[in-house]
């Protein structure tokens, strides 16, 4: 019997094999769970380390290669992109990121990643600002914008970190 979560496999590793030809591969052959972490074209930042970008991601300045503070943007708080980064990058669940930026804005440490959607919208955003970071599903990453390095390792690298 055909599962729903093989006939979604299936599908989409069929529109992964007619995407294959934009430079980016996904770690698995349907890209489903696979996230991108994305620049300006013209962006200094060559690459990350996963640790730095969850720093990043939880309100550390992190400065890249010109000296220019990296800033985050995070897609809307129910988008699956966002489950799978908060999961995958942060070792958290939605709710446990809410309450530790709730505690962070009361003790006046900061405040969270902008947040732009839909992803389309949040690559073009990126696109326009060389010193900003943003997370899209390999399937998804724009020509505006370019994938970087994390540990590394590009989409598509056995040891990506990105992927389930």
């Amino acid at each position: 019997m055909l599962t729903r979560r093989d006939f979604v496999k299936g599908t989409l590793g069929a529109i992964a094999g007619l995407t294959s030809g934009l430079g980016v591969s996904s770690a698995r052959a349907d890209g489903a769970d696979t996230l991108a972490i994305v620049v300006a074209k013209d962006s200094p930042i060559q690459r990350l380390t996963q640790f730095e970008l969850k720093k990043l991601y939880l309100g550390t300045i992190i400065t890249g290669p010109t000296g220019d503070r990296i800033i985050p943007f995070n897609q809307a708080p129910s988008s699956p992109d966002r489950v799978l980064f908060e999961n995958r990058v942060l070792g958290m669940s939605s709710d446990e990121v809410s309450r530790y930026w709730i505690d962070r804005k009361i003790r006046g440490q900061g405040v969270p990643p902008k947040v732009v959607s839909p992803a389309d919208l949040l690559q073009k955003v990126v696109s326009r600002l060389g010193h900003s970071v943003a997370y899209v599903r390999v399937g998804h990453v724009l020509p505006d914008v370019r994938v970087v390095a994390i540990d590394g390792h590009l989409p598509g690298d056995g040891s990506y970190g990105l992927s389930l």
